[in-house]
């Protein structure tokens, strides 16, 4: 077995990992990468494998780090089954089609060819076969597949791999426990290698269970102000639980609330799927009793781009949620240029920034800022829950590697360097594990 790392190296972005066994060619993730000034170019260049060489490709989850250049894969040549869980599959296409419309958008004002087009995207998603959690699946003589719930978002997987005598074990991304609306990551009992993520290696997410205290301040701040709250999110996950968090100070504040929007049509178009897809949610949810856990009945949803623009003459006091969850796109770029000097408003950050994107950068303490070419100084709050985080901490991480029985080798992936440092030593001292953190296009053989 032998195991090509070509993208996550010391970053969060980019996932894409191939594994060489048994004849066969096998790729794990295939995203594009995000964030930083070389990503739009990272993501032109060829891949570094013949994309008609490959005979499967597993997809864990949705995020477009992890999905975002399966078309490409397919323009130049892919075409092999594409293994992911029936809510992976349809999310990953929102995803996908949102993406592409950006993408196209961005070729005709910088005068060059789209990444791929809608084509791709329906060729890409003809080559998809659903698979439920726990259910064995051999992928070719020999090779066996299993997905087991990783709780990070809507029908995301640990993948499972066996094959000559030997077991690999991929988290891809493992979920924040406890979630409201989904259940912990399933435990492995027993693994020869794994690659696991350290998005949060070296850090410690704030108590989760203080989450609805701290929110609840933030939206009377607001009112009380008579300020704008804008909280730019990532569609999947990170915008349902805070629409479920809303929807529950709603109900605790008797609809003392002040007009709150959701300004992201693939976010409406996702929360939909949960909905389609009840038995992927925590089971404590009770859907039977109440089937608006995510309060739609209250909610203001601007699906075209002339109700997103009226939401500004709307009076204040008002919440935001729209995308991008970094700000390096979407509608929130908008609403930033209308609130960000405002003292009276606030930002809300509640999702992971990479390094170089706008996010980062007002988290850091960036006092002038840039959107669209032109100056705007920070005067509004900005402020952050880290307990939304859709990643597990490394204390978590930890917990959840150590049950593991018979790990020989533990790779780092998906984790900038001081994150996969950190938590490698963890490793190392708890489980007295050897551990790798793979450069960029590193090759191992196990």
């Amino acid at each position: 077995m032998r195991i090509f790392f070509y993208g996550a190296c010391r970053e969060v972005t980019g996932s894409n990992i191939l594994v060489e066994v048994a004849g066969k060619k096998i790729l794990l993730d295939c995203g594009i990468f995000q964030g930083s000034r070389m990503a739009e170019e990272r993501n032109y260049s060829p891949f570094v494998f013949d994309a008609k060489s490959i005979d499967v490709v597993v997809v864990c989850h949705a995020h477009l780090d992890h999905t975002g250049r399966l078309p490409k894969l397919v323009k130049d040549g892919f075409r092999g089954k594409i293994y992911a869980t029936a809510p992976t599959a349809q999310l990953t296409e929102l995803v996908l089609d949102d993406s592409e419309k950006l993408m196209r958008e961005e070729s005709q004002r910088d005068n060059h060819p789209p990444l791929y087009g809608p084509a791709e995207i329906e060729t890409t998603m003809e080559l998809f076969t659903t698979i439920p959690y726990d259910e064995g699946v051999e992928i070719s003589p020999g090779i066996k597949i299993t997905l087991k719930n990783a709780g990070h978002i809507l029908g995301s997987s640990v993948l499972i791999l066996e094959t000559e005598g030997k077991t690999l074990v991929y988290t891809s991304d493992l979920g924040n426990a406890p979630s409201e609306l989904l259940s912990p990551p399933e435990r492995i009992e027993k693994a020869d290698f794994v690659i696991s993520e350290t998005t949060y290696g070296g850090r410690v997410h704030e108590d989760i269970t203080k989450r609805h205290a701290k929110l609840n301040s933030i939206i009377n701040s607001t009112i009380s102000e008579n300020g704008v709250l804008m909280i730019p999110t990532f569609a999947i996950e990170r915008t349902q639980e805070l629409l479920h968090d809303i929807e529950h100070f709603c109900t605790i504040a008797n609809c003392t609330i002040p007009t709150f929007y959701l300004d992201s049509p693939l976010a409406e178009k996702v929360t939909r799927v949960f909905q389609k897809y009840p038995e992927y949610l925590n089971p404590r949810l009770n859907l039977a009793h109440d089937n608006d856990i995510f309060g739609l009945s209250r909610l203001r949803i601007t699906s075209t781009v002339d109700a997103s623009k009226q939401i500004d003459d709307a009076p204040n006091p008002k919440i935001i949620i729209a995308g991008s969850g970094m700000m390096n796109g979407g509608r929130i770029l908008y609403h930033l240029q209308n609130y960000i000097g405002d003292a009276n408003s606030t930002l809300l950050i509640v999702s992971y920034q990479s390094g170089g994107t706008l996010g980062r950068r007002l988290i850091d303490g960036e006092k002038v800022i840039k959107i669209f070419g032109k100056k705007y100084n920070v005067a509004a709050n900005v402020v952050a829950i880290g307990s939304y985080s859709a990643h597990a901490d490394a204390p978590q991480l930890l917990r959840w590697l150590s049950t593991i029985s018979g790990v020989k080798k533990i790779f780092l992936v998906h984790g900038e360097g001081d994150q996969a440092l950190a938590f490698g030593e963890s490793v190392k001292e708890k489980m007295g594990v050897d551990v790798i953190i793979p450069q960029q296009g590193e090759m191992y053989e196990l």
